[in-house]
């Protein structure tokens, strides 16, 4: 029996199902002949996810750190034709159950191409899924190059004014891929492929967010989006944080911001812990971007970037 799955992003499909996932932008994959170096002298730990082995050294850090306060998104229909506009998109904007969000489909293009905003973050999307996701390929795509497919985004972007001065380039990736699973062996087609671009307050990197762009073996670009919110230029104020080896404790009791690693794993290894800003998923409210430790948590399905709260709990009070 032959099994076909598209691997679009976080989306299967296999024999008619579709199962949907949460599409995470913190999932990676392991980086081969990474060094592990100065492992500390901590025994391993059983927390939540399993049994967590320390091998990254804690950072060096300040006491406290600048909170940014959001700006509250405009009126969403004039964003929405601004931006259709952009797109060269024309049609009736509705808004999705929610509540949350505004969409504007353009059926007079052939293929349909549609824009997602969403009002709590000000962030969007442009897609047309059509080129996103082809008929099933019964051969590879050729792709542009990585350089060729981040120049042709990048000049996307900026001609549309769409890269801000403060993000940088990031990486470009394969983004779409189509399984055909045989009797004996299973073929990867690649699809398309990604740019992202990703933004820096004060040096530390902002996770969970960014701008990015998707083309396809064409060189067209299929899809277009930015999730980062937009800040106030002055901090609100300095926030104390806690220490990481705190913060640490606080990833093995399972406090952490947004829950990546199911229950189970025999063996959790903490390859790497950083310092970052942590913006919410697009669809939710968001008033002040804090800093959150970032662990780099290796397991047997991959390596996965968990984020614990920075902030001490005292500071909480003075940021409602």
């Amino acid at each position: 029996m032959n099994r076909k799955v598209l691997l679009a992003g976080f989306v299967v499909v296999a024999l008619g199902l579709i199962v949907a996932g949460v599409g995470l932008t913190c999932l990676q994959q392991a980086a081969p002949g990474t060094r592990i170096i100065d492992i500390p002298s901590i025994p391993n730990i059983i927390g939540s996810s399993g049994s967590y082995v320390l091998t990254a050294t804690f950072p060096v850090v300040n006491d406290s750190y600048p909170v940014y306060q959001t700006v509250t998104p405009g009126a969403a229909s004039e964003e929405v034709r601004r931006l259709g506009n952009l797109f060269g998109l024309a049609g009736e904007m509705k808004s999705v159950p929610s509540g949350d969000e505004v969409r504007l489909v353009d059926n007079s293009k052939d293929p349909a191409a549609e824009l997602e905003y969403y009002m709590n973050s000000g962030a969007f999307l442009y897609r047309i899924p059509e080129k996103m996701y082809p008929d099933f390929p019964d051969e590879q795509a050729d792709l542009p190059s990585d350089e060729e497919t981040r120049k042709i985004v990048t000049d996307y972007l900026t001609e549309r004014g769409l890269l801000p001065d403060d993000v940088h380039f990031e990486k470009v990736n394969v983004q779409d891929q189509y399984a055909h699973t045989g009797l004996i062996s299973t073929t990867v087609y690649n699809l398309t492929k990604h740019v992202s671009f990703i933004k820096e307050i004060q040096g530390l990197r902002v996770y969970n967010a960014g701008v990015g762009a998707t083309i396809n073996e064409r060189g067209e670009v299929v899809s277009a989006g930015n999730s980062l919110r937009e800040l106030s230029p002055e901090p609100v104020r300095d926030v104390k944080i806690v220490t990481p080896e705190e913060a640490y404790q606080r990833l093995i009791a399972g406090d952490v911001v947004m829950r990546v690693l199911p229950d189970g794993y025999d063996e959790v290894v903490v390859s790497d812990i950083s310092l970052g800003y942590w913006m919410e998923i697009k669809t939710e409210p968001q008033k002040y971007v804090l800093p959150v430790y970032v662990f780099s948590c290796a397991t047997p399905s991959g390596v996965h970037r968990q984020y614990v709260s920075a902030v001490e709990e005292s500071e909480m009070q003075y940021l409602i």
